[in-house]
């Protein structure tokens, strides 16, 4: 039996597998829900019936802060992926104009979905998707519902809504203070300074080419899609083809480090130690790597600061 020591970090080592093995397995769970291929021609509007179509957005009512989330939007925001953001203490005094977002070590704390009234037109025809299966099933908050301040419970290992494989937007990203919501969201009290909290939002604008994959609904003779337990709703801004390859690479590498870890836990239980040296090793050059280029940036601010 190894020391007690030893044991603890075999618990620890355990514990990181699963999770890795975990994400692995349902990042392979959600590509056998992806349909094979491309969409081609018209799509069978059948009630009950699992349908994939590719097409443009069209937004039939926007988002009601979608101009708060998006920078200058030209086209009509119809809905956006979003996570809130709160700084280490480190940076305690900058806020994100004076700094920049890119300069500070962010942890997120809300995730969720936002929406307006939109679709999906392919060969002709409109279906309308509703996306209130994702915030439900991933328990995404509401903007009008978060309160900045306060006792903040940070999603450091957990997965939601923004980090889910349920949605693979990556056409825009936009970085905004919590300042452009301050009409949307409540404050622990008068002392929280938004300028101190991010929003990163994945925006879906009007027109924008989308590929969407759920159940079909007719709903008072309109076409919806939307998602259920048995069939997910998948939505990408990449086509079915980069959301495959996306989820295979993410796939393998949550297996990979599920695997790793494992061995190097199997190895410990044998009281062969150099696996475990190595992982330790290979860790602890990440964060003299990360170190470094911190303070980089540090200097950074400080020249700037002085100009």
């Amino acid at each position: 039996m190894p020391p007690t020591i030893v044991l603890v970090a075999i618990a620890i080592l355990l514990v990181i597998g699963v999770v890795y093995g975990y994400r692995a397995l349902t990042a392979l769970l959600v590509l056998r829900s992806l349909p094979r291929g491309e969409p081609a021609g018209s799509p069978t509007l059948v009630d009950g019936e699992t349908v994939a179509l590719t097409g443009e957005l069209v937004v039939d009512q926007p988002v009601e802060t979608g101009d708060a989330a998006v920078a200058d939007a030209d086209r009509s925001v119809g809905a956006y992926l979003w996570r809130a953001r709160l700084p280490d203490n480190s940076n305690s005094d900058l806020t994100i104009a004076e700094w920049g977002w890119e300069r500070q070590h962010w942890h997120t704390f809300a995730s969720g979905v936002e929406y307006g009234a939109f679709g999906v037109a392919a060969d002709g025809q409109t279906v309308r998707v509703d996306p209130s299966w994702l915030r439900e099933t991933m328990d995404g908050e509401r903007l009008a519902e978060l309160t900045i301040g306060g006792v903040t419970n940070t999603q450091r290992f957990s997965v939601n809504l923004w980090n889910s494989w349920y949605t693979y937007l990556r056409n825009r990203t936009e970085h905004r203070s919590f300042r452009q919501f301050a009409g949307y969201v409540q404050r622990h009290n008068d002392g929280i300074d938004l300028d101190r909290r991010l929003l990163e939002a994945r925006p879906l604008l009007d027109g924008t080419t989308v590929s969407v994959s759920g159940e079909l609904r007719i709903e008072q003779g309109e076409p919806v899609l939307r998602g259920t337990d048995d069939t997910p709703l998948l939505l990408t801004d990449e086509g079915f083809d980069g959301y495959r390859r996306w989820l295979r690479q993410q796939a393998q590498r949550k297996g990979a480090v599920a695997a790793v870890v494992l061995a190097v836990a199997g190895s410990l239980w044998v009281e062969i130690y150099a696996p475990f040296a190595v992982l330790v090793a290979g860790y602890l050059a990440y964060v003299a790597y990360n170190a470094v280029d911190d303070v980089g940036a540090f200097l950074e601010f400080l020249k700037r600061f002085r100009s």
